[in-house]
């Protein structure tokens, strides 16, 4: 796994050096590559799909105004996710609100192949785990986004949201914990 983040390190940076001598096409590279990532990191911070897709354009032109500000020490991916958060936040603040998912939008995860008792234990836990996570802190959501839906390392979140890896590591734990007795409720 270390030689394949690092190879990714490295193509991620022969992709930008391209793109900082002019080569566009590099570029439209790097956005293919990243895109759904950052789309869905930002909706799952608003949960508004047009929403997620203006800003995920914004956080591509940003970060095309900005690439030579790009620091080679440390993963490209967190770098487009700081902005990627960065973005969202400043929308959020701007807009004084944040967005619940549109029902028709969600994604069901129900398997067929569960029988109608299961389906239905698991449509609860759904719910159940929806509704803690609404009860949390924006950091603490986007902990647990980061580590469930981009599986990226503590270290990697920790830079992200500009934490120490031990308060990523902490925190999520105690999230983990604290669904515990949310759950029992």
């Amino acid at each position: 796994m270390v030689g394949m983040k690092s190879d990714m390190l490295l193509e991620d940076i022969r992709l930008v050096d391209k793109v900082l001598q002019g080569d566009i096409e590099s570029f439209n590279n790097l956005v293919n590559k990243y895109e759904v990532m950052v789309l869905r990191f930002v909706y799952n911070m608003i949960k508004q799909k047009e929403a997620a897709e203006d800003i995920t354009q914004e956080v591509f032109i940003t970060i095309y105004n900005k690439l030579e500000m790009y620091d080679r020490k440390h993963s490209f991916s967190n770098w487009i996710l700081q902005i990627s958060k960065n973005k969202t936040i400043d929308y959020i603040r701007k807009n004084k609100k944040v967005y619940e998912g549109n029902i028709d939008e969600a994604y069901d995860l129900s398997s067929q192949d569960m029988s109608p008792q299961e389906s239905a234990e698991y449509r609860e836990v759904k719910n159940s785990v929806k509704e803690y996570i609404k009860t949390l802190e924006d950091t603490d959501r986007q902990i647990l986004m980061l580590r469930y839906t981009e599986n990226l390392t503590f270290t990697d979140i920790a830079e992200i949201l500009g934490l120490t890896e031990s308060t990523a590591k902490r925190r999520y734990y105690k999230i983990r914990e604290n669904y515990k007795s949310f759950s029992k409720k």
